[in-house]
């Protein structure tokens, strides 16, 4: 795969992403957290978590129009699907998405486009190594929790997340990657593992400890750990920030010899009001 290619790998790249949702929601489910899951409508995966009201952190779609064209009555089931809670809801709209019809159908319902994010690919052989001072290691179960708040701290999440995303690291198919300085994890990162596949997302610095090399050893790791399993590639997504403000993460993941295979628009619905 290469820059200008890589939006033919759409569907490997969007499916990497769908597939880790999916085992998200599916082992909150089985931790006891019956208010978070997922519907597959079109080929597209639509993750719902009514006490999660703020998208695209968890109430999202991902993949429509990318296995399949997509058409009005999946869109409209979608909507339905959330309309149902009286959610807000993200669409991650891939540009391979098909038909192009598809883009006036959401305009025709008041579906907004919002920020854009960079979806990114690397191939798993020869990761580098980025120095750093602190401590880079896995998850151990003594940790409990400690990443999944670190991650809802620096993001500034509702407490409902934590919950979903702290049984992952029990989870064969995830590995949770910490950076610890004295002892204290100032720095945290997810992994999936998927067969050939595996995505890397939820990666959080404390302020305090930015700008040390900490997000490029985690991710250092990260490939690592996927090439280990097996996986040929590794992908992720991440903002594209402005000239003047540049996405310090897209700046690490090109830095780290990801390339971006395109951009993708994310659009969202707000539940209707209710007549007076």
């Amino acid at each position: 795969m290469n820059s200008e290619t890589g939006i033919e790998f759409a569907e490997l790249i969007e499916g990497s992403e769908a597939c880790a949702y999916r085992s998200l929601v599916a082992i909150a489910r089985e931790a006891g957290l019956e208010h978070c899951h997922y519907s597959t409508i079109g080929g597209a995966t639509a993750i719902v978590s009514p006490t999660v009201r703020t998208p695209p952190i968890l109430n999202r779609v991902i993949g429509l129009g990318l296995a399949a064209p997509a058409d009005e009555a999946q869109l409209d089931a979608i909507a339905a699907l959330y309309e149902q809670h009286g959610l807000p809801w993200a669409l991650e709209l891939s540009p391979a998405a098909s038909p192009p019809e598809l883009l006036d159908w959401l305009k025709a319902r008041r579906i907004r486009r919002t920020q854009a994010s960079a979806m990114l690919y690397r191939a798993c052989n020869d990761p580098p190594e980025p120095p750093t001072s602190l401590e880079i290691r896995p998850w151990r179960p003594e940790d409990g929790d400690v990443g999944a708040r670190l991650a809802c701290e620096v993001f500034h999440v509702p407490d409902p997340v934590r919950e979903i995303l702290a049984p992952l690291p029990h989870d064969a198919r995830w590995r949770q990657w910490l950076a610890l300085d004295n002892g204290k994890v100032v720095a945290t990162s997810l992994l999936y593992l998927g067969d050939e596949v595996a995505w890397s997302g939820w990666g959080a610095t404390l302020p305090t400890h930015r700008g040390m090399g900490i997000h490029g050893a985690l991710l250092a790791a990260r490939l690592k750990n996927a090439r280990e399993h097996g996986c040929r590639w590794l992908t992720s997504e991440t903002g594209v920030g402005t000239t003047d403000t540049p996405d310090q993460s897209h700046r690490n993941l090109t830095r780290l010899g990801f390339s971006v295979a395109y951009l993708r628009n994310t659009y969202l619905s707000l539940p209707r009001r209710s007549a007076s």
